[in-house]
């Protein structure tokens, strides 16, 4: 064997040994990172929960068989629930909201007294809400699946002394590491790949300066993730090597976390969106939200008032991946909570307004169309804060609805910000298009005359074709134009279509 093949051998054991490291690494801070955001989805669980306390609070002074369902019905991964106890009698817990064992006195176990122990202690200091996250292991004497580990984040609700409590086992809230894991197996794969062919050019001229590169990598591999190979002015072969070796540590390092924050981002976009079309009075829907393959903030929601009326919401967060999810899921707690304290859309809109103000990142904001069908009145009354106008079908023509000049202004930025609220009759057979503005936006880059979006003509003249066919035809036949247009299933921005037929 000769020396230039051992120093080969060497140096190529090296890097693939940096290269597992580094991704080792780097699925261990990206571990990390997935669950704090599966802590922070945990807390966010737990403050939707207190958010309804609070406004049944206001609104009856007393638990409701309504608050038991909205908070029962809240799940988190695949058996994750939320559930309630009361301390009302001092040092005991009973249950007051579980899916099972409503009434059940659960002292005894050990992360409840801990919590009890805690809450003790805050409320002596005079603090009327605080909230812990806590680990612990489902004992023998409880149902589910005994041994494994749960994390739980808990919020004290003083008016009712009420502890309300998010929970779930790790395995199920932590399951997307493994499709990080592979991740970073396939950019190990490819880095090993890429440095052998770089190596065996590069060291037919190399001896001597490749101890500099062996250092470098040992360095590297001892944990140095900052650490670079020196670029000779040169620029001859070992320093094309060193060049791309540093570009590879790097693209690794930015990929792996990007990878992990889009699946993230997709989830938990995926779960917040109605999952079933429900019924409605005097209409039909059909929706759908196409994510892009980069993970925007598109949303929409059904939220049923009385047996008459029902709200209709349409929005898009500014923000992009994980932070744009976390704003889609501020919006749409925002918006329903004002949906439940105010009657008009304008008003829904200023009430959502100053909560988004105080909780999503100033440099983010919410377009969003709110409106507010009553059946028995037969009028769709409604508000736009910087959303794309939807579109009315009535006899075969489509036209936009009207605007004020109040309807450019989006949800987040100013508190202060008025709205106008707009209404006209609905007729049978009417059929509102609420739209975002990816399906208007999707462009043929590939003529030759640069930039030609799709546009509002163009979806016009596609509504108008596809008047006559039912809801998901009508769905599917819009998108399928705008695609045709742009000769590509893939897009840049989030395609969201929301369409209601009235009866």
């Amino acid at each position: 064997m000769t020396l230039r093949t051992k120093l080969s051998l060497v140096i190529i054991f090296d890097i693939i040994a940096t290269a597992v490291l580094v991704g080792v690494l780097s699925f261990r801070q990206s571990k990390q990172e997935l669950e704090q955001l599966a802590r922070e989805l945990l807390h966010a669980q737990t403050d939707y929960a207190y958010t309804l306390c609070e406004k049944f609070h206001a609104l009856n002074g007393e638990p409701t068989d309504e608050l038991a369902r909205a908070i029962h019905d809240v799940r988190i991964g695949k058996e994750g629930y939320i559930f309630v106890f009361s301390t009302e009698e001092p040092g005991r817990a009973r249950l007051v909201i579980h899916p099972t064992d409503v009434g059940k006195y659960i002292e005894d176990f050990h992360h409840i007294q801990q919590i009890l122990g805690e809450i003790d202690i805050e409320v002596k200091k005079g603090v009327s809400r605080h909230g812990h996250l806590l680990t612990y292991t489902q004992g023998t004497d409880a149902k589910g699946r005994q041994g494994e580990r749960k994390i739980g984040y808990y919020i004290y609700f003083a008016p009712w002394k009420w502890v309300l409590m998010a929970s779930g086992y790790e395995s199920d809230i932590y399951g997307s590491t493994e499709s990080v894991r592979q991740r970073v197996i396939e950019v190990i794969g490819i880095v090993g790949f890429v440095s052998l062919v770089l190596i065996n050019i590069a060291v037919i001229r190399m001896f001597r300066p490749m101890r500099q590169l062996i250092s470098v990598t040992k360095e590297v591999a001892a944990g140095n993730l900052d650490a670079t190979i020196p670029v000779n002015a040169t620029r001859d072969e070992i320093s094309g090597l060193a060049d791309h070796f540093n570009k590879m540590l790097s693209g690794l390092k930015q990929n792996t976390r990007v990878w992990q924050e889009l699946e993230i981002a997709r989830r938990l976009q995926r779960e917040m969106l109605p999952q079933r079309q429900p019924q409605l009075p005097g209409a039909v829907i059909e929706a759908q939200s196409i994510p892009a393959n980069e993970v925007g903030g598109d949303f929409y929601d059904i939220i049923p008032l009385d047996e008459n009326r029902f709200a209709i919401v349409i929005g898009d967060v500014s923000g992009k991946g994980i932070s744009g999810a976390i704003g889609m899921s501020s919006a749409m707690s925002a918006l329903r909570f004002a949906a439940d304290m105010r009657q008009t859309t304008d008003e829904i809109l200023q009430l959502a307004n100053r909560r988004l103000v105080r909780d999503i990142q100033r440099t983010m904001f919410v377009a969003v169309f709110l409106g507010i069908y009553d059946r028995r009145a037969r009028k769709l009354s409604y508000t736009n804060a910087g959303q794309t106008m939807p579109i009315l079908l009535r006899k075969a023509k489509a036209e936009f609805l009207a605007q004020s000049d109040a309807d450019r202004f989006p949800l987040g930025i100013r508190p202060d910000v008025r709205f106008q609220e707009q209404t006209f009759d609905i007729q049978s057979g009417d059929t509102l298009i609420c739209y975002t503005d990816g399906i208007v936006e999707l462009a043929d880059e590939k003529n030759g005359t640069g930039y030609q979006p799709f546009g509002f003509d163009r979806f016009k003249d596609a509504i108008e074709h596809n008047a006559n066919g039912n809801l998901p035809d009508m769905l599917k036949g819009l998108i399928s134009s705008a695609e045709q247009f742009a000769g590509s299933v893939n897009h840049s921005d989030d395609i969201t279509l929301v369409i209601l037929k009235f009866s």
